[in-house]
C-alpha cells in the first residue's frame, strides 16, 4: 500500500474532473442519436406541410388562370362568330351586285355579238379576229375552250329573262351555294378577278365597238381548212365554198364560174383576184408585204399582252403561252418580234430596274431551255450589236443617257443565269478597260456590280488580270471630275477581288438567288440550259463567218486547228501518242507509286516530264475537268510530295496554281488532304513531315484556309495528330509577315459553325504546341510564344468559353 492509504488521504487529482465510465458514454451517445433522429423527423413533417401548402397555392392560381384563358377563349368565339356573321352578309350582298353586274354584262355581250355577227356563225371555233386582238391568253395557255363552250355558257347564263327571281337562277345558287362552302376561296377569287382585270387594262388594248367591213369579212372568212361559208341570209341557192376555193351547191355539185376561176402563178401566187381581175406581180408583191405586215403586228399584239402582265408569279403560264405561240409562228419571226419589244421596254434613256430585267432575261432562260439554244443565241447577238452600235455612237467623254448602262446590265444577267460563259463577259470588260473613259468607268461599274462575284468564282485568274489592268489604267489617267468615279471603282473592285459583299453599297443578291432557284420549276424534265461558249469575237463576225453555236448553221471559218471560242480541247487525247511521249522509266517510276489506273499514270508521267510547275499546271488545265480528273489530279499531286524522302514544294506549287484558276481543283484537293489526314495512323514518319508540310505550304499562300484542319477530332487526340498539327501550326505562326498570320486565323474567328474548332484549335496553341521538349531545338521558343498569343487573341470572340 500507498502512503497515502495509510494516512487516509485522497490522492491529488490537479484539479481535472473525472472522466465519466463507458456505459454512461454509451447511453449518452445513445440519446444523442435518439434526439436527432426525433427533430429530423420533426423537420421533414414541416417541410412536407410547407410543400403541401405551396402545391395547394399553385394548384388554386393554375385554376384561377384557366378561368380567365376561358372566358378569353369564349369572348374570342363570340368576336369570331359575329365577325362571320357579318363577312357572310356582305358576302351575299355582294353576290347579288356581281348578278346583277352579270346580267348587264350579258345585255352588252348580247348587244356587242349583234355588232360583230358572231351569231350567224357555224363554226365552232373561235373566230381569228380574238386571237387577233392579243385575247386569247384569257382562254389559258392551251387554249382549249371552244367557241362552243362559250355559246352555250352565254346561252344559260342569258337565257333567263330579267324578271326570273335570283332563287331560281341556277348561277346565283351555284355562287350562293359555293359561298357557303368556302367562305375563304370567294375572297381569293375577288382578289384574282382584280388583278386579271388590271393585266388585262395594262397588257391588251381595248376591244374597239366600229368594226370596219375589211375586219367583218376577215373575221368571216378565216381558217378556211376547217369552215365552212354559211349560207346567205335570204336562202338563195344554198351555195357554199369548198376548202380548194371551189363554189358548190346545196347537194356538193361544184359550180364552174369562168370569171371567179382562181388561176395560179409559177410563184403559187394568185394571178386573178377573186372578182376575175388579172393582178400584176409588184401589186401581188405588195399585197404579200402587207399581210405579212398585218401578221407581224397582229403576233406584236399578243407578246405585247404577255409581257405587261409579266411577274414572277405568272412567269410558268406565260412562259408555256409564249411556247405554244413559238409552234403556231415562225421562230424568225418570233425571236424578232419578241426582242423588238424587250428592247424596247428595257434600254431607254433612263436607267432600267435590275428586278425588270431579271424577270425578261429568267424568261428569256425558260425559252432558251425549253425551246432551244438558238433562242438565247439570238437575243446575245442582237444585244451586242445594238452595243457595239450604241458605244460606237455614243459620246464617251460627256454626259450621255442611259442606253449603253442597260444594254451592259441585260447582257451581265444573260451570264448570270448561264446563258453564256464568262469569257464573253471579260472580254466585253477588258474592251472598256482599254478604252477607260467616262462612260467606259459607268459601265465596268454596272458590271462588276452586277456579275463580279460570279466572274470571280468561274474564272479567278481572269478575273485578276482583269484588277491588274483597271488598276494600272486607273493611275495613268487624271481629271477632277472622274476621280470619284475611278475610286469608287477601284472600292467595287477590292470588294470584288476580297470577295466581300458588304463593301459594295445597295449590293443585294438574294433576288437573282431566289429566281436562279426557281428557274428548275420552270424548265420540262430533260432539258437544261445550255451555256454557250462563245466570245465577242464570235459574234461580232458571225454575219461573215457563220454561226457555229447554233446547230446546222452555216460557218465559213478556219476549222482545222482554230481553237474556237471556249470550245474545250478534247480530253485525254490519243493515248498511244501520250506513252510514245514518255520513257519507259517513267512509266515504271509510275508503276512503282501505284498509279493504277491509266489516267493517275498519264497524269503522273505529265508532272514528272514538266520542267517547271508552270508547265505542269498547262500541261493539266488541257486535261479538262470531266470524267472527276481533278480529283485524280490533286491525289497524285499529294501523293508524290509525301513519297519524297525531302519535302518537294514543287507538287503544292502547282497544286496552288490549279486551284487559283478552277474552284473545282480548290475543292478537289479539300478532300484529298481529309483523306489523308484521316489516314495519319497509317502513315510512316517521314510521309506525315511532308504531308505538314504540303498543308502549311497551302495554307500559307491562301490557297485552302486553316479551317481545313477541322475534321481533326481535339477531344480524341492521337500522336500522329499532335505530331502533324504541330508541325502545321509551327510553320505557319513562324511565317515573315505578322499581317498575313494574323489574317489567316481571323478568317475563322466569324464563322458560328466553326466554334467548337476555334476552341479546340485554342487549347492546342496554349497547351499542346508551348513544349519545349517535344519542339526542334531550332524553333525559337520566344518568338513562337508570342506568335501563338496573336493567334489567341484572333481567334477569340464575344462569345468564346476559354478566356485569355
Amino acid at each position: 500500500m500507498s502512503k497515502f492509504k495509510k494516512k487516509g488521504k485522497k490522492p491529488d487529482t490537479g484539479g481535472v474532473k473525472k472522466r465519466p465510465t463507458i456505459l454512461k458514454r454509451k447511453l449518452e451517445r445513445a440519446e444523442k442519436r435518439k434526439a436527432k433522429k426525433v427533430s429530423k423527423a420533426e423537420f421533414m413533417v414541416k417541410k412536407f406541410k410547407k410543400a403541401e401548402t405551396a402545391e395547394e397555392k399553385e394548384a388554386a392560381l393554375e385554376l384561377k388562370r384557366m378561368k380567365k384563358e376561358q372566358n378569353r377563349l369564349d369572348q374570342e368565339k363570340q368576336k369570331a362568330r359575329h365577325v362571320k356573321r357579318l363577312a357572310k352578309e356582305q358576302r351575299k350582298q355582294r353576290n347579288q351586285q356581281l348578278l346583277l353586274a352579270n346580267q348587264e354584262e350579258e345585255k352588252n355581250i348580247k348587244k356587242l355579238e349583234k355588232q360583230l355577227g358572231l351569231k350567224k356563225r357555224k363554226s365552232k371555233n373561235l373566230p381569228k379576229s380574238f386571237q387577233e386582238d392579243g385575247l386569247d391568253y384569257l382562254l389559258g395557255p392551251t387554249g382549249a375552250v371552244t367557241f362552243e363552250g362559250i355559246e352555250e355558257s352565254e346561252d344559260e347564263m342569258g337565257g333567263k329573262s330579267e324578271d326570273d327571281n335570283d332563287d331560281d337562277d341556277p348561277i346565283a345558287s351555284a355562287m350562293l351555294s359555293s359561298d357557303e362552302e368556302n367562305d375563304h376561296e370567294d375572297d381569293e377569287q375577288a382578289k384574282d378577278e382584280e388583278m386579271e382585270e388590271e393585266g388585262e387594262e395594262s397588257g391588251d388594248e381595248e376591244i374597239e365597238d366600229n368594226h370596219t367591213e375589211e375586219e367583218e369579212d376577215e373575221d368571216e372568212n378565216d381558217d378556211q381548212g376547217e369552215e365552212e361559208v354559211e349560207d346567205e341570209e335570204g336562202g338563195g341557192g344554198g351555195e357554199w365554198e369548198d376548202i380548194y376555193g371551189r363554189k358548190r351547191s346545196k347537194d356538193g355539185g361544184i359550180i364552174k364560174n369562168t370569171d371567179s376561176a382562181n388561176t395560179q402563178t409559177g410563184n403559187g401566187e394568185s394571178a386573178v383576184s377573186a372578182g376575175g381581175k388579172y393582178i400584176p406581180p409588184a401589186m401581188r408583191k405588195a399585197a404579200a408585204a402587207m399581210d405579212k405586215k398585218k401578221e407581224l403586228e397582229r403576233l406584236a399584239k399578243q407578246l405585247k399582252g404577255n409581257l405587261n402582265r409579266l411577274a414572277e408569279s405568272n412567269m410558268h403560264s406565260i412562259a408555256v403561252q409564249i411556247e405554244n405561240m413559238y409552234s403556231s409562228n415562225s421562230r424568225n419571226d418570233m425571236n424578232q418580234t419578241l426582242y423588238n419589244l424587250i428592247y424596247l421596254a428595257t434600254v431607254s434613256p433612263v436607267l432600267t430596274p435590275e428586278r425588270l430585267v431579271m424577270e425578261y432575261i429568267m424568261l428569256i432562260t425558260i425559252l432558251h431551255a425549253n425551246i432551244g439554244s438558238e433562242v438565247g443565241a439570238h437575243f446575245i447577238e442582237e444585244f451586242v450589236r445594238a452595243f457595239n452600235n450604241k458605244y460606237s455612237s455614243t459620246d464617251l467623254t460627256g454626259e450621255s443617257g442611259k442606253e449603253l448602262d442597260n444594254i451592259i446590265l441585260l447582257l451581265s444577267y444573260i451570264f448570270n443565269f448561264r446563258m453564256i460563259s464568262s469569257k464573253f463577259l471579260f472580254e466585253i470588260l477588258n474592251k472598256l478597260a482599254d478604252s477607260f473613259k467616262t462612260k467606259d468607268i459607268e459601265l465596268i461599274l454596272i458590271a462588276l456590280r452586277s456579275a463580279g462575284f460570279i466572274l470571280r468564282k468561274d474564272d479567278p485568274l481572269e478575273m485578276k488580270n482583269l484588277i491588274l489592268k483597271i488598276q494600272n489604267k486607273a493611275t495613268v489617267s487624271t481629271g477632277g471630275e472622274d476621280n470619284s468615279r475611278v475610286q469608287f471603282m477601284l472600292d467595287v473592285l477590292l470588294a470584288v477581288k476580297n470577295n466581300n459583299v458588304n463593301k459594295i453599297p445597295n449590293y443585294d443578291p438574294s433576288h437573282l438567288d431566289h429566281l436562279r432557284k426557281g428557274l428548275k420549276s420552270h424548265i420540262r424534265e430533260g432539258n437544261f440550259v445550255t451555256e454557250l461558249k462563245i466570245g465577242l469575237k464570235d459574234l461580232e463576225d458571225a454575219d461573215t463567218k457563220g454561226r457555229w453555236w447554233i446547230v446546222g448553221s452555216f460557218y465559213a471559218g478556219n476549222l482545222v486547228g482554230e481553237k474556237r471560242g471556249g470550245a474545250e480541247e478534247p480530253q485525254g487525247g490519243d493515248q498511244g501518242k501520250k506513252k510514245e511521249e514518255f520513257s519507259t522509266q517513267l512509266l515504271q517510276l509510275a508503276k512503282k507509286m501505284r498509279m493504277n489506273t491509266e489516267q493517275r499514270k498519264n497524269i503522273f508521267c505529265l508532272i514528272m516530264s514538266s520542267e517547271d510547275y508552270i508547265e505542269a499546271t498547262e500541261r493539266l488545265i488541257k486535261l479538262g475537268t470531266k470524267n472527276q480528273m481533278e480529283r485524280d489530279v490533286m491525289f497524285v499531286l499529294l501523293d508524290s510530295a509525301m513519297q519524297e524522302k525531302v519535302f518537294n514544294p514543287f507538287y503544292s506549287q502547282v497544286a496552288i496554281k490549279l486551284s487559283s484558276m478552277d474552284r473545282k481543283y480548290k475543292i478537289s484537293n479539300q478532300f484529298s488532304i481529309w483523306d489523308k489526314m484521316k489516314q495519319s495512323r497509317e502513315l510512316k514518319s517521314g510521309q506525315l513531315i511532308n504531308l505538314a508540310k504540303y498543308i502549311s505550304h497551302l495554307i500559307r499562300e491562301r490557297s485552302q484556309s486553316i479551317s481545313v484542319l477541322r475534321v481533326i477530332e481535339f477531344s480524341e487526340m492521337t500522336k500522329p495528330n499532335v505530331h502533324l498539327l504541330r508541325t502545321i501550326l509551327c510553320e505557319v505562326l513562324l511565317m515573315e509577315n505578322l499581317e498575313d498570320m494574323e489574317n489567316i486565323f481571323q478568317a475563322v474567328s466569324e464563322s458560328p459553325n466553326l466554334k467548337l474548332y476555334r476552341e479546340g484549335l485554342r487549347l492546342f496553341l496554349r497547351h499542346f504546341l508551348l513544349k519545349k521538349s517535344k519542339l526542334d531545338p531550332s524553333i525559337p521558343f520566344h518568338t513562337l510564344e508570342e506568335r501563338v498569343k496573336t493567334a489567341e487573341s484572333c481567334l477569340s470572340t464575344p462569345g468564346s468559353k476559354l478566356k485569355l
